[in-house]
């Protein structure tokens, strides 16, 4: 048995194909009881993963370095100054 061929397809599937090949292993259930039991009954499909976003901080040291649309809520020298 090549297991090769099986890694992407559903157990509906495998098991459709296995009496064509002279095998009868056990019943869908079982198959999904056993794929559960090794942990491998979720999506076998590769999925894309995606960096964190980052939130761009802006430091002034100097003034005219940062500039905001809203100055009304930008952060003051102190905390609650606006």
């Amino acid at each position: 048995m090549r297991f090769e061929e099986y890694t992407q397809r559903p157990p509906p599937h495998i098991w459709a194909r296995e009496p064509d090949a002279g095998r009868h292993p056990c019943s869908i259930s079982t198959m999904y009881r056993i794929l559960r039991e090794k942990g491998r009954s979720g999506d076998r499909r590769r999925q894309a993963t995606h960096p964190a976003k980052t939130v761009p901080e802006l430091v002034a040291t100097a003034p005219s370095q940062v500039f905001t649309w809203d100055i009304t809520t930008a952060a003051g020298p102190v905390k609650r100054v606006w």
